[in-house]
């Protein structure tokens, strides 16, 4: 008997249930666990708080030209 027959006949070989697929589920990430130490957490957190200091500098300074544009400051 064939493969087909056997499967039309409601028998399945055990070679199907195999998991055949070894790439990974799209989203699913493996989560590694990373030890720093303080100095280099310290480091990091310095970084970040540099980083949104800039961002809230350039949100201001898009807030100031928004305000002359909408008040009409802007020369035409």
């Amino acid at each position: 008997m064939n493969e087909k027959e056997l499967f039309d006949k409601g028998c399945f070989l055990p070679c199907w249930a195999e998991d055949t697929e070894d790439t990974p589920t799209p989203g699913l990430k493996v989560y590694t666990r990373q030890n720093k130490d303080l100095q280099t957490l310290l480091d990091e957190l310095a970084d970040i708080k540099n980083r949104i200091q800039d961002i809230q500098a350039k949100q201001w300074h898009l807030a100031k030209l928004i305000h002359y544009h909408e008040n009409n400051f802007a020369n035409d």
